[in-house]
């Protein structure tokens, strides 16, 4: 007798078990999944790459406080330090790939889903960010990311922050964070969305999504949720 019992196919099963129980450090996921909606066709899947953070060390070797530029690849490109104050140091925890990398490549817009801070200096967990930006208009504005907002009783560890946050990254986009004397501090940024306009020549979409961050902290299993951006 035959059955009319669909059969889950094995290789979206080893992702669902890879999703539920690995814990991703974003080093080398760059192959893409499926999410499989029951009883909906193939073709109509989502397709999404696994988490692959960008971490940025940020180091201030000084006794005094120093000014730290992230990203702003059109401003600061050619710049002394990036635009970063001369005693500040910037590196990127993924071996092989220089700063200098990810401020060109930032200058295809993305968005952030998730951003981890770590630092030894208590008080630079919580330092505000100034984020940078030019409107549609040309015009420049400020605003201030606060930090301590993300703060939360479930969280005991005093050395880390994580933060659910979803901010835009483009060329013209910069951030200005104030580093502590003799302080580094760590930024673990998980994308969202990456623009990359090269993709539809392989035949692939221009805009890359990514899954949800999948971190540790003593409280268990962050899975922050993200609504995605609906298939044309």
């Amino acid at each position: 007798m035959k059955s009319n019992q669909k059969r889950t196919p094995f290789s979206e099963v080893l992702n669902h078990l890879d999703r539920k129980y690995s814990n991703f450090d974003g080093t080398g996921y760059q192959e893409p999944y499926y999410d499989y909606i029951e009883g909906a066709p193939e073709e109509n899947t989502t397709r999404i790459f696994q988490a692959d953070p960008y971490q940025i060390i940020v180091e201030n070797p000084d006794k005094v406080a120093h000014k730290a530029i992230l990203f702003g690849n059109d401003k600061f490109l050619l710049k002394a330090n990036f635009g970063s104050d001369p005693e500040i140091k910037i590196t990127m925890g993924q071996p092989g790939v220089e700063y200098v990398e990810l401020l060109q490549s930032s200058s295809s817009p993305f968005l952030t889903q998730f951003m981890r801070i770590e630092s030894e200096n208590k008080l630079q967990i919580s330092k505000f960010i100034t984020v940078n930006q030019k409107n549609a208009n040309g015009n420049w504005f400020q605003r201030p990311m606060n930090m301590q907002q993300f703060k939360s009783a479930y969280q005991n560890q005093e050395n880390m922050l994580d933060a659910p946050i979803n901010e835009e990254i483009k060329g013209s986009t910069y951030w200005e964070i104030e580093i502590e004397p003799l302080t580094r501090v760590f930024y673990t940024i998980f994308p969202l969305y990456k623009v990359d306009t090269s993709e539809p020549l392989r035949g692939n979409e221009a805009i890359k999504t990514f899954a949800p961050a999948r971190v540790n902290t003593s409280g268990g299993l962050v899975l922050p949720q993200q609504n995605l951006l609906p298939r044309r």
